[in-house]
């Protein structure tokens, strides 16, 4: 009986795995790693091609439990998804206040508008 719950669900799982389309690509933590240098890279590739990430975040001091240490960086790269993945590996390490992170397309990016986020993605 127990057999046949569990293949039962395995069945169901790949019935629900094919109708969405396949597995979605799900974000991997690997670490805070730098962005591109975007003069460099704009020497080589059309600056409005490139993609420009920026992200200030806070997080608990590894030293100090009582002490919150902040952190600002930014990049290049050469597209959406390696500027997305940037980010999320940066609001992964540093968790707290991560207001101020963005991917924009284009190189130097426009001047950000004051005050919160709103529902329209800057830049696009």
């Amino acid at each position: 009986m127990r057999r046949k719950a569990i293949a039962a669900a395995a069945g169901l799982a790949a019935l629900m795995l094919g109708a969405a389309g396949g597995v979605a690509d799900a974000y991997e933590f690997t670490g805070t790693f730098p962005g591109g240098d975007c003069r460099k890279m704009a020497a080589a590739t059309p600056p409005a091609q490139l993609w420009y990430g920026h992200f200030t975040g806070r997080r608990q001091a590894p030293w100090n439990y009582d002490f919150i240490e902040g952190r600002t960086v930014e990049g290049c790269f050469r597209s959406k998804a390696e500027c997305e993945n940037w980010l999320y590996q940066w609001r992964s390490a540093w968790q707290f206040n991560f207001w101020n992170d963005y991917c924009v397309k284009g190189w130097p990016p426009r001047t950000r508008p004051s005050g919160p986020r709103t529902e329209v993605p800057f830049g696009q």
